[in-house]
C-alpha cells in the first residue's frame, strides 16, 4: 500500500491489530497463559501432594486468601493511574515468579497463605492492568482488536499449557514441583518481556478531568453489574458442567471434554474476526444478543436429563457451538464498555474495582454450583439461565444511560 492509498484493510490486515509493541504485548501475555495452562489444571493434586495437608483445608485457604487480597486491589488501581499499567503488569508477574518459586522451595502451611496472597492479589492485578496497558498501546481505532489479541492468546496459551501439564503430570511428587516451576519461568519471562514497550502518557487535558469515583459512576457500575453477573454464569458453567453431566445424568466422561474442547477451540479460532464484525454494531446490542444466546445453551442443559445417547451428544454439541458464539459476543461487549466508560485518567482505579465486583461474584460459584448440583441439578441451569435473561434485561433498560455517556456510540 503506498502512502497515498486510503482504502480500508482488508483480509487478515483488517482482522489482527496493529500498533507498535503489539508482537511483544501478545507473546507476553501468551507466554504467562501457557504457564498457567501448566499448572492451573493441577492446582488441587499439587498442594495437598507437596504440602501434606487435606484437600478441603487447601481449597479453604485459596478461598480465603482470595477473598483477602480484594482490598489491595483499590491500592493497585491507584497505582495504575500513578505510574502507569506497564510497571504494575511487570511488578505482578516478577511477584507471581517469586510466589510459585516459594510454593515449592517453602513447603509451611503459613508460607503457603502468604504466597496465595501475594500471588491472589498479583492476578488481579494483572486482570486490571493488562486491558489498561493495551488501552495505552493502541493506535486510534484498533483498542477492541488488542483486547480481542490477548482474550486468544489467553485462551490458547491455556489449552496448549494444560496439554504440556499432562505430559508434565507423570513422575509423582518430583513433577508436581516442575509444574510450579514452569509456572514461576512464564511469568519471570512474560515480565521481562513486557520492559521494552513504551506507551503514550494520558495526555494533561484528560488527566485534569474531574470524577466521582467508580462507585458513584452510574453507567460504569451499570457495565460492571453486567460482567460480574455474566462472569458468575460462565465460572458455574465451567465449574458445574463435567459434575452434572457425568455425575447427575450418567453422561459419559468424554462429552465434558468434547464440550470444552469445543468452547476453547472456538474461543481462540473466532475472536479476533468476530470481534472485527461486532465492531460495526452498538456495545449494547451485541450484549443482549449475546446473553439470549447463552441462555438457550443454559435452558438446553436444564432439560437434557430427558435425552440420552447420540441425540444428547449432538444437542449439546450444538449448543456449546451456540453458547461459544454467546461468549464471544458478551466478552467483547463488556470488556469495551469497561474500558470506554472510565476517564482515561482513572482507567486503573475503575478496572480494579470491577475486579473486586468479579471476585466477590467469582467466590459464591463454588457454594452455588455445589448447594444446587446437591439438591436439584437441573436447578443450576434453570438459575443461570434466569441470570443471564435477567441481564439481557437490565442491559436493555440501562441503555438510553450508557448512551447518554458516550454520545450515541453504545
Amino acid at each position: 500500500m503506498n502512502a497515498t492509498d486510503t482504502s480500508p484493510p482488508k483480509g487478515l490486515r483488517a482482522v489482527l491489530p496493529h500498533g507498535r509493541g503489539v508482537v511483544t504485548f501478545g507473546l507476553s501475555h501468551l507466554v504467562s497463559a501457557v504457564g498457567t495452562g501448566v499448572f492451573y489444571p493441577y492446582t488441587l493434586l499439587f498442594f495437598p501432594a507437596l504440602l501434606g495437608i487435606p484437600l478441603t483445608q487447601v481449597g479453604l485457604v485459596l478461598t480465603v486468601t482470595a477473598l483477602a487480597a480484594l482490598p489491595g486491589m483499590f491500592w493497585v488501581g491507584r497505582l495504575i493511574d500513578r505510574i502507569g499499567p506497564r510497571p504494575v503488569l511487570i511488578a505482578a508477574s516478577l511477584l507471581r515468579s517469586a510466589g510459585f518459586t516459594g510454593y515449592v522451595t517453602i513447603r509451611d502451611v503459613a508460607a503457603f497463605a502468604l504466597f496465595s496472597v501475594v500471588i491472589a492479589l498479583c492476578n488481579r492485578a494483572e486482570q486490571a492492568a493488562s486491558p489498561a496497558l493495551a488501552v495505552a498501546l493502541a493506535p486510534e481505532g484498533d483498542r477492541n482488536r488488542w483486547l480481542a489479541l490477548s482474550r486468544t492468546v489467553f485462551n490458547a496459551g491455556i489449552g496448549g499449557g494444560a496439554m504440556l501439564g499432562s505430559t508434565l503430570i507423570v513422575g509423582g511428587e518430583a513433577a508436581l514441583v516442575w509444574l510450579g516451576l514452569a509456572n514461576a519461568a512464564s511469568f519471570l519471562v512474560a515480565g521481562i518481556m513486557l520492559w521494552p514497550l513504551r506507551p503514550a502518557p494520558v495526555p494533561p487535558a484528560e488527566r485534569a478531568r474531574p470524577s466521582r469515583g467508580p462507585w458513584r459512576d452510574g453507567p460504569f457500575l451499570a457495565a460492571v453489574t453486567f460482567n460480574s453477573a455474566l462472569w458468575l454464569v460462565a465460572l458455574a458453567v465451567e465449574t458445574g458442567m463435567s459434575a452434572y453431566l457425568v455425575g447427575s445424568l450418567g453422561a459419559p466422561a468424554w462429552l465434558a471434554g468434547t464440550l470444552f474442547a469445543v468452547n476453547t477451540g472456538l474461543l481462540i479460532v473466532l475472536q479476533l474476526p468476530l470481534t472485527s464484525t461486532l465492531e460495526r454494531w452498538g456495545n449494547t446490542s451485541v450484549l443482549v444478543a449475546g446473553t439470549l444466546l447463552g441462555t438457550l445453551f443454559l435452558v438446553t442443559m436444564a432439560l437434557a436429563g430427558a435425552l440420552t445417547g447420540t441425540a444428547l451428544v449432538v444437542l449439546l454439541v450444538f449448543g456449546m457451538v451456540v453458547y461459544t458464539c454467546g461468549e464471544l459476543a458478551t466478552t467483547h461487549a463488556r470488556q469495551a464498555l469497561l474500558t470506554d466508560l472510565p476517564p482515561p485518567a482513572e482507567l486503573g482505579s475503575f478496572l480494579a474495582f470491577n475486579q473486586v465486583a468479579t471476585g466477590i461474584s467469582g467466590a459464591l460459584v463454588p457454594f452455588v454450583v455445589a448447594a444446587t448440583l446437591d439438591s436439584a441439578p437441573a436447578g443450576l441451569w434453570w438459575l443461570m439461565a434466569t441470570l443471564t435473561a435477567a441481564t439481557s434485561v437490565a442491559v436493555v433498560a440501562a441503555r438510553p444511560l450508557l448512551l447518554a455517556r458516550t454520545g450515541g456510540k453504545q
